[in-house]
C-alpha cells in the first residue's frame, strides 16, 4: 500500500459529490424511491456532476501535495442563484460551466429545487440541512424579479444591510455560523467598498455509520505519503459486507450512513499508482460506471480518522474551466440583477469542514458569491465649511419654526 498517501484528497470530493447524485446501481439501497427518481429534470445531474469534477481538478492542479475538501453542491447552489442574474455572454459561459446549456431558466431552477428537496428527505437517519441567502447593500437597487426567483426556487432569505456599517459583516457571519451548526464561524473578513451583494449557500451534514467502528480497534499506524515518507495516523478498522470494486489500478469501497442512501466512497490507488493516475481518467461518466460496478463483499476496511478545514478562492479555478466574463468588470453582464451592466463577480469563496471518526461524519460547507460594482459607490458630500442657511421645521405642517444663517461658527452672540 505504498501509495496510500494522498488518497484523502479524493475521498473528500467523492463524499461531497454523492450529495449531488445517487445512481441506480447497488450503492443506492434502502429507499423505495431514489433521490434521482424524485428529480423533475434528472438528466441535468450528469451535466452538473461534470462541473463538480472539473472544479475539483482545477483546484487540485494548484495544490497537488495538499489535502483538499470542497463541496460541488454548495458551489452549484450559490452560482445557480447568481446565474439567475446573468445575461448575454456571461450567462452562456456560466451555463456551459455549470452544466445548464440547453436548459431553460425554469428547468434549471426546478431541477435545483427538486434536488434540494429530495436530498433533505432522503434519509431520516442522516441530518442534512441546506440554507441560502442574499444580502445586498441598502443603497443598491435590485430587480424584484431576481429576488423573487431565488426566494421561490432556492428558499433564499433576502435582506438589505448598510454595507458601510460594521454590523453588516457581523450579521452575515452570524448567519453562516448558525447555518453550519458553528462549524464554520465566519466566511468574510471584510466587506470591500465596492461590494453590493452576497449570495450565500450553507450546507450541514451529520451521518452516523450504518456499521459502527469499534473504538477499541482504532490503532496507531503508519500513513505512507507519496514521497515515501510516513506519518502516524489514528487508523480505524472494521469488517463488514459493503459495496466494493477493485482492479490492478485501484480499489474502491463504500461505507454507508444511516439507511444507506448517503455513502462515503474511497478510491485507493493500486501499487505503483498515485492520485494523479486516478484523476486523469475520472469524469462523471467514469464515476457512474464505477458506482454501478460496485458489489457487496466482505471487506476489512482500514482508514484514518481525521478532522480538517479548508478554505479557497474559486476565482482562478472557475476561470480556468470557462467562466471568465463573469469576473471581468469590463464584460460581465448581470443586468438581470440590476438593469445596469456595471457589476461583476469579485470573489467566489468556499469554506469547508469535516470530522470523520468512529461514530460517523460531520461536514459543513459555505460558498459565497460576492457581487461588486465596477466603480465603488462614492457618497455625495455635503461639507458645510462655508456660510449657509439653516432652519428648524415641523414636517407634517411644513411650518418653519426657526431659520437662520451661519456666517461664522466661532461667533457666539450677536446683537443688532
Amino acid at each position: 500500500m505504498k501509495n496510500l498517501s494522498n488518497y484523502v484528497l479524493l475521498l473528500f470530493i467523492i463524499a461531497c459529490i454523492l450529495s449531488c447524485k445517487k445512481g441506480d446501481g447497488p450503492i443506492n439501497n434502502g429507499n423505495t424511491i431514489s433521490v434521482k427518481d424524485q428529480l423533475k429534470s434528472p438528466e441535468i445531474v450528469q451535466a452538473s456532476n461534470k462541473f463538480g469534477f472539473n472544479l475539483f481538478k482545477a483546484i487540485e492542479k494548484n495544490a497537488p501535495d495538499k489535502n483538499i475538501f470542497i463541496s460541488p453542491f454548495s458551489a452549484l447552489e450559490a452560482l445557480s442563484m447568481t446565474y439567475n442574474g446573468a445575461n448575454g455572454l456571461t450567462k452562456t459561459e456560466m451555463a456551459g460551466v455549470l452544466g445548464f446549456t440547453g436548459y431553460s431558466d425554469d428547468e434549471v431552477n426546478k431541477y435545483n429545487q427538486s434536488l434540494t428537496n429530495a436530498l433533505l428527505k432522503a434519509d431520516n437517519k442522516v441530518k442534512f440541512e441546506v440554507a441560502n441567502s442574499i444580502w445586498y447593500d441598502k443603497y443598491f437597487h435590485v430587480l424584484k424579479s431576481f429576488l423573487d426567483v431565488n426566494r421561490i426556487y432556492y428558499n433564499a432569505e433576502v435582506s438589505s444591510l448598510d454595507f458601510q456599517s460594521s454590523d453588516a459583516l457581523i450579521t452575515i457571519n452570524n448567519w453562516v455560523n448558525s447555518k453550519t451548526n458553528g462549524k464554520i464561524p465566519t466566511i468574510l473578513d471584510q466587506l470591500p467598498a465596492n461590494a453590493v451583494m452576497y449570495l450565500i449557500n450553507a450546507i450541514y451534514f451529520y451521518g452516523t455509520w450504518k456499521y459502527q467502528f469499534d473504538k477499541s480497534k482504532t490503532i496507531e499506524a503508519d500513513f505512507i505519503k507519496e514521497d515515501g515518507t510516513t506519518v502516524q495516523q489514528q487508523q480505524m478498522n472494521i469488517e463488514e459486507d459493503i459495496n466494493y470494486f477493485g482492479n490492478d489500478d485501484f480499489q474502491m469501497a463504500g461505507l454507508p450512513y444511516g439507511n444507506g442512501t448517503f455513502n462515503f466512497i474511497m478510491i485507493l490507488p493500486g501499487e505503483g499508482k498515485n492520485i494523479e493516475d486516478i484523476l486523469t481518467g475520472l469524469n462523471s461518466s467514469k464515476w457512474d460506471s464505477l458506482i454501478y460496478s460496485m458489489q457487496k463483499q466482505k471487506v476489512n476496511v482500514k482508514m484514518p480518522k481525521f478532522k480538517f478545514e479548508f478554505r479557497d478562492s474559486m476565482n482562478t479555478p472557475l476561470k480556468s474551466i470557462g467562466m471568465t466574463s463573469a469576473f471581468n468588470p469590463g464584460s460581465a453582464d448581470f443586468s438581470r440583477i440590476d438593469s445596469l451592466k456595471d457589476f461583476f463577480i469579485s470573489r467566489v469563496l468556499q469554506k469547508t469542514y469535516i470530522n470523520l471518526n468512529e461514530e460517523g461524519t460531520e461536514a459543513a460547507a459555505v460558498t459565497v458569491v460576492e457581487i461588486s460594482k465596477t466603480t465603488a459607490f462614492v457618497p455625495l458630500v455635503f461639507n458645510a465649511n462655508r456660510p449657509f442657511i439653516y432652519a428648524i421645521t415641523e414636517q407634517s405642517t411644513g411650518a418653519v419654526l426657526f431659520i437662520g444663517k451661519m456666517m461664522d461658527p466661532t461667533e457666539v452672540k450677536v446683537e443688532l
